[in-house]
């Protein structure tokens, strides 16, 4: 089953959720299981005789035609077919055996987006080019908070860029009422990835002319066999270089506002992943924007959801997104912020940059408070 992915959209990351063949290209995380929590649904179901070998021998295969990286591909397939044949795949239920496969991976090598899941009989986002990408179980609200938090300054807070035609709006709303503004505040602390669609609303924006942001590689045979796709839309260049298909993201100006002078703070720390980074990394590589935290999450390369077997996918890790002046990427190390801060504290230290004195940082900062932490212990990726 061929997997058509398509940047403008989501599919999940560390969820129990597979996504069908046909979902989009993404890169969101949804909020980790808590330590200990019993396995439910699909996930509970014990493994049929020979199925954790087949599993594994299965993406052992898949790893070899599709992941990012060539010779990372051979050693994760060595890895598991030896563990295959040597019974660690044999026990435990399809939760366990996920858990298992996943953490061998990551040990063999660190990516902030590899992972197995159990497949669940529930919907995933959809393919065509405006579906509605569904939000995983335990999401808080897409946008968080979105309002002038003090004269002059506009201030948002993501928890995911889902390109839904409802915060797409909010979002178009929050830079009208703000289009004044001497400071955007951009809350990205414990964002958890996503598409394009969300920058290519805010971008305009920021820039006053074309600005090249980042670039996005995938391996051309990929792109030929149609599994990857960044979409038909004005802010993308594609071309051929070498074996490789290269997406280059450009900003388009739009209206001409007082935005475009305006000063961008973009709050950030290790939960800050995948699309978020490439948000980060785009403000910061063109000067736009002072980053404020710590380094993110190190959740390079983009991909998406594919079926393994009927009861198990493979979120799998196709290309990668970098920085166009240095051609580096951030996976495993994230986006080292310009101003390195507890990101506890980020939001007050985004406030008194923008002006206002360290009480009424505090006091505001008091009453922003982020739906999940801003900062996690344990990172795959690192």
């Amino acid at each position: 089953m061929r997997l058509k992915m398509n940047f403008c959209r989501i599919s999940l990351l560390l969820t129990a959720a597979a996504v069908p063949a046909g979902a989009l290209v993404a890169q969101v995380a949804t909020p980790a299981a808590q330590a200990g929590e019993a396995a439910t649904g699909a996930a509970a179901l014990p493994l049929e005789q020979g199925e954790g070998r087949a599993v594994a021998t299965k993406l052992a295969d898949d790893l070899l035609t599709s992941f990012v990286y060539r010779q990372q591909a051979i050693q994760y397939a060595d890895m598991l077919r030896r563990n295959a044949a040597a019974g660690r795949y044999d026990g435990g239920n399809r939760g366990d055996l996920a858990r298992l496969i996943t953490d061998d991976l990551q040990a063999v090598h660190k990516d902030g987006h590899l992972h197995v899941s159990p497949a669940e009989a529930s919907p995933g986002p959809g393919s065509g080019p405006r579906a509605e990408a569904a939000v995983p179980r335990k999401f808080p609200p897409l946008i968080q908070s979105a309002k002038t938090i003090a004269p002059g300054i506009g201030y948002i807070r993501f928890t995911a860029f889902m390109g839904r035609d409802e915060e797409l709006a909010a979002i178009r709303k929050w830079l009208a009422d703000n289009r004044d503004a001497q400071t955007l505040i951009f809350d990205l602390r414990n964002h958890h990835g996503g598409g394009l669609d969300e920058m290519d609303v805010i971008f305009p924006y920021l820039f006053a002319e074309r600005t090249p942001l980042v670039k996005m590689a995938v391996a051309k045979y990929i792109h030929d066999q149609g599994r990857y796709s960044a979409g038909d839309r004005p802010t993308i260049q594609t071309a051929i270089e070498g074996d490789q298909v290269v997406d280059t993201h450009f900003a388009i100006p739009g209206e001409d506002t007082p935005l475009r002078k305006a000063k961008v703070y973009v709050l950030v720390s290790n939960a800050t992943a995948s699309a978020a980074e490439h948000f980060a990394l785009a403000l910061k590589s063109t000067g736009r924007a002072t980053l404020i935290g710590e380094p993110t999450t190190g959740a390079n390369h983009f991909g998406g959801s594919q079926p393994i077997s009927d009861h198990f996918a493979v979120w799998m890790p196709v290309g990668r997104t970098y920085d166009i002046k240095t051609g580096k990427d951030w996976e495993g190390g994230g986006i080292a912020p310009d101003i390195a801060i507890d990101p506890a504290q980020a939001l007050v230290v985004a406030l008194e940059k923008s002006g206002l004195s360290h009480d009424q940082a505090l006091a505001l900062n008091s009453t922003e408070v982020p739906a999940e932490p801003v900062h996690r212990d344990k990172l795959r990726s690192r």
